[in-house]
């Protein structure tokens, strides 16, 4: 049997040891496989293996991610060499992007299915380590006969969710072995990944509200500052975001039971009583509970956006109370036409007008938007964004209206609050406006209508005040006029339409290759150059993946070259293909006519589409060229519902 060198912290305070003993999630799991997703014990589950392409597609979201917490990942990816393990990075869809095979197991673990690329949703395996992780949404280990697949039971996987600064999941980290059996080694891994998951959350956190001020806690004097308990709030003193251990610890089912709050009132403590690095030991009550922890600010690296603290009186705004433009600005460039875009917002701002923004894949509509959001007079209040393509139809309701106590099996006891009542008097983000179903239209609708929303299992209504901004990079008149999508919802969400142009046609890409390039915090990035001949190369190539493209080429250019200067041949080949015509924006030609006279052909078209692509309807969506709402109302209109799986 192989010796564990996992790090002993079988002594600390870790809620994975607790969560070790609660194993009800594997009954609530097995549930889910049996009767919402009809998955059979009798047949072997078969892994499904991305292309290099998909895995390349799926990984970029993570990427800066990867990069940012490297020292974090080399150190698992040591540990798990040394105790017989294989690591997994999956994103929010179950995907392995990211494998670290090193162990001298990692062979016989490849063979049975823990290798790169491979798919682990719970709808589509069954019970495993990364899938129900991300179902729970906790730290979980599932240990031999706990996986619903025969083939997988061989197998101890232990994996912890990665969770954003506005407590998204990003994907989960998970390490795989062999069973043996061995309880302590199993307690030892879930502890690891636990601790390093929220080590990452804790990077990711600090970097997000670097211009905030940040409280950490600790129940220790000393571990003050290397705590991962972190509480952002802003200038006026409102709890923005807090780490997943800060709720933990604090006892925070739901995220908005502490986030949202005046931190005054939460922590009966005003701001200016912090002492910044120095431990104030601080006892209070908070949702009918009563703590003591050691509370320090943080020192906030941008001091544009800091409070002035004094300790007599209350916070001072450094910002001045009238709309502030540079967010938009700083994000504009220097292309004329942006910062056209950019005076036009500044005169709707704050007039309580619907925007939608439209452009390809990559040009930075979600960092519009937030730019938008810090410019306008709800700029300390939340900042929602959802992405409507991303969320699973069976869960986009509960995850925009929320859902009251006990409305579901297996869902938080205490409910939970959906995004839209989240952004209650900040702004709300709906990026992938156009694959939101046709339900949810008719619903959304309503709630820009009335300013009203009724959470799932909820008779009362509760009023909200958002701001609504949407983005697509979709035709959505065309979406329009092929019924795809509600006309009514399209004219209320575009009152104000915002083009951002793509990269190849941006008239300042010298300028946004020079930033770009400058914001990369690769050790060597600050003092690095291109040369003449690179820098040609990237102003002449047509980046079809715009600025997210130009970062990742960019990050892989400065990690190959010599430090100093990076050369044509640092950069990947991809830059010297030649220019092929973006569709992006352009209506789809419609592959799923609706006459009666090509109605049998229609079918015949889905079932070849759907099998080529293993019946995973997001894949199928993609490559018919319509939305994956469309494609699955023609599933169930032609009788496939049956044989489809949704990933």
């Amino acid at each position: 049997m192989h010796h564990s060198h996992f790090p002993d912290n079988s002594k600390s305070h870790n809620p994975a040891e607790s969560q070790f003993c609660d194993t009800s999630y594997i009954k609530t799991s097995w549930e889910r496989c049996k009767h919402r997703y009809k998955l059979s014990q009798a047949s072997k589950t078969e892994i499904l293996t991305l292309t290099e392409r998909e895995i390349r597609e799926k990984c970029e979201p993570l990427e800066q991610l990867m990069h940012d917490s490297s020292s974090i990942i080399e150190r698992v990816r040591q540990v798990a060499r040394q105790s017989g393990y294989s690591v997994l990075i999956s994103n929010e869809e179950g995907a392995a992007v990211k494998a670290f095979t090193d162990s001298d197991l990692s062979v016989e673990l490849e063979n049975g299915g823990i290798r790169l690329g491979t798919l682990w949703p719970e709808s589509l395996v069954g019970t495993n380590g990364l899938g129900t992780c991300l179902e729970e949404n906790r730290p979980i280990t599932v240990n031999a006969s706990e996986h619903f697949g025969e083939n997988l039971q061989a197998f101890s996987c232990s994996a912890a969710p990665l969770i954003g600064a506005d407590g998204s999941i990003l994907g989960a980290l998970n390490l795989s072995t062999f069973a043996s059996g061995n309880l302590i080694n199993q307690a030892l891994a879930l502890n690891f990944v636990t601790e390093t998951a929220d080590e990452i959350e804790a990077l990711i956190f600090l970097k997000a509200y670097a211009g905030r001020y940040i409280v950490s806690l600790s129940s220790e004097m000393l571990s003050t500052h290397n705590t991962n308990a972190l509480i952002a709030f802003n200038d006026d003193c409102t709890i923005i975001s807090a780490t997943t251990p800060a709720l933990r610890q604090l006892n925070c089912q739901n995220r908005y039971d502490l986030v949202g709050r005046s931190f005054q009132d939460a922590f009966q403590l005003k701001a200016e009583d912090l002492a910044q690095g120095s431990p104030l030991n601080h006892q209070f009550h908070l949702n009918g509970h009563k703590y003591r922890f050691h509370l320090v600010l943080l020192s906030a690296q941008n001091q544009a956006s800091k409070l002035s603290l004094h300790r007599t009186g209350s916070p001072t705004k450094i910002w001045p109370s009238k709309t502030n433009a540079q967010p938009l600005l700083e994000t504009a460039g220097r292309d004329p036409e942006l910062l056209q875009q950019a005076k036009r917002c500044m005169r709707v701002i704050d007039k309580g007008l619907s925007i939608l923004l439209q452009g390809e894949t990559g040009t930075g509509k979600e960092v519009w938007a937030r730019a938008l959001h810090d410019c306008s007079e709800r700029k300390n209040k939340p900042f929602v964004a959802v992405n409507c393509a991303a969320i699973p139809e069976s869960l986009i309701e509960s995850e925009l209206f929320g859902y009251g106590a006990g409305t579901f099996t297996g869902g938080l006891k205490s409910g939970k609050v959906g995004k839209i009542e989240a952004s209650n008097g900040g702004t709300l983000f709906l990026d992938e406006i156009g694959d939101m179903p046709a339900e949810m239209q008719a619903r959304l609708l309503r709630v820009l209508a009335e300013g009203e929303i009724v959470p799932l299992g909820e008779v009362k209504p509760v009023a909200v005040d958002i701001n609504v901004i949407c983005a697509s990079h979709r035709d959505l008149e065309h979406y329009v006029s092929q019924g795809d999508f509600r006309e009514d919802l399209y004219y209320r969400i575009s009152v104000f339409k915002v083009s951002l142009p793509a990269l190849r046609e941006r008239q300042d890409k010298k300028h946004i290759i020079q930033r770009v390039l400058n914001s990369l915090k690769i050790e060597g990035a600050d003092s690095i150059s291109l040369s003449p001949k690179a820098e040609d190369a990237l102003l002449n190539y047509h980046w079809p993946g715009n600025i997210r493209q130009l970062k990742n080429v960019l990050q892989y250019a400065v990690c190959i070259s010599d430090g100093i200067q990076i050369k044509t041949d640092d950069l990947p080949e991809e830059v010297f293909k030649p220019q092929v015509e973006n569709t992006a924006l352009k209506a789809p030609t419609a592959p799923l006519a609706h006459s009666e006279v090509a109605n049998h052909a229609e079918k015949e078209q889905l079932i070849a589409t759907l099998e080529q692509n293993r019946w995973i309807v997001t894949r199928a969506a993609k490559a018919l060229g319509v939305s994956r709402s469309t494609l699955h109302r023609k599933i169930k209109m032609h009788g496939l519902l049956l044989d489809a799986q949704e990933h």
